[in-house]
């Protein structure tokens, strides 16, 4: 009787522990299981590496616990690194960023501003920005003659890509492209990573709000609260990353750099020899060349001065005038007077 009595006060202890663990531990354990689930369960989506796509399947907790079970047995790690079936791999787009720079020059500055701007608009374009400056002063005055090139321009163009071949080709006629230099990007690696990011955030994401409804204290609802706001905030700032990624891949950059001139530069020809008459040659033809360019430019700021001389010499006529005189009286006497001390001496 004795040992009955025991036997089930030992029972009644055992079952009275694990209610009293059960209760005190059960809502920390069912927060604790929720948020593994939240941010480790693997639904359907796509890895993405160098351009490839890994398919994958969603697995609940009992089959990664069989899985992990499996590896040791087939080689730990190294089974799962194994070369994927060729058949399930997608060959992904490429991501490519196309940039322009263009120098031209044009004789004709207005004629070629609108070749330019209907080109543009031809083929879909957008002005991003555009910088005209004129650094003629003398277009202010009523009676201006250009006799030099002051106009200049600098146009960020976005072009659609499709576009953005043809796009060039037409601008060789504008005028004369003295500079052209063209990059791409190729941003595919930088594309997929964020999408993968995405689609694990928005995973969370539905998972948290599932926990939401789901909490039964204040204390479990702010946590995932918390949770939630971060996830929302990262799943944000990666779509508007992959936004402007898609905008920049959509439309290619083209930076064009007008310049009005009054000639063309001459293309310089290439030097077939270096012989010491050749050099003699091209020594005197520029240093004649640069004597001939040095007595244009005194001609012309001879001409430029001229004005300036002649107001200087009315000035000094009117406001001089009588120390001129008496000056010229002066010189006079003292020749009279030289040549006299000359005839007396003579006789």
């Amino acid at each position: 009787m004795k040992r009955k009595w025991i036997k089930g006060l030992t029972v009644f202890t055992v079952i009275a522990g694990l209610l009293t663990g059960c209760g005190s531990t059960g809502g920390t354990k069912s927060m604790m299981r929720a948020d593994s689930v939240a941010e480790n369960t693997v639904a359907p989506q796509e890895y993405y590496d160098a351009g490839i796509a890994y398919d994958d399947y969603a697995m609940d907790s009992a089959a990664a616990e069989e899985i992990a079970v499996e590896m040791p047995a087939k080689g730990g790690a190294a089974a799962a690194n194994q070369t994927q079936d060729p058949d399930g791999l997608t060959l992904l787009e490429e991501k490519l960023v196309y940039h322009c720079n263009l120098d031209i020059e044009t004789l004709d500055y207005p004629a070629t501003m609108t070749s330019v701007k209907d080109t543009i608009a031809k083929y879909g374009g957008v002005i991003q920005s555009e910088s005209e400056n004129d650094s003629g002063a003398g277009w202010y005055y009523e009676n201006y003659r250009k006799t030099s090139a002051t106009m200049h321009n600098y146009l960020e163009v976005r072009i659609p890509s499709e576009n953005y071949d043809s796009f060039l080709s037409e601008l060789d006629g504008v005028g004369k492209i003295i500079n052209k230099s063209t990059s791409v990007d190729n941003i595919s690696q930088r594309y997929y990573d964020t999408t993968s990011q995405i689609e694990a955030l928005k995973i969370q994401e539905k998972n948290l709000l599932a926990m939401m409804e789901k909490c039964e204290t204040i204390e479990d609802m702010i946590a995932v609260e918390q949770r939630l706001s971060e996830v929302q905030y990262q799943l944000s700032e990666l779509q508007t990353s992959r936004r402007y990624m898609d905008m920049d891949v959509a439309y290619s950059y083209v930076n064009i750099n007008i310049t009005e001139v009054m000639e063309y530069r001459q293309d310089s020809e290439p030097v077939r020899r270096n012989t010491f008459a050749d050099r003699l040659k091209n020594t005197i033809w520029s240093t004649g060349k640069g004597f001939l360019a040095f007595l244009e430019g005194l001609l012309f700021l001879l001409i430029h001065l001229t004005p300036y001389i002649l107001i200087i010499v009315v000035l000094c006529v009117v406001f001089l005038r009588k120390k001129i005189r008496q000056f010229i009286e002066a010189r006079k006497a003292k020749k009279a007077q030289k040549q006299n001390q000359n005839g007396t001496t003579s006789t």
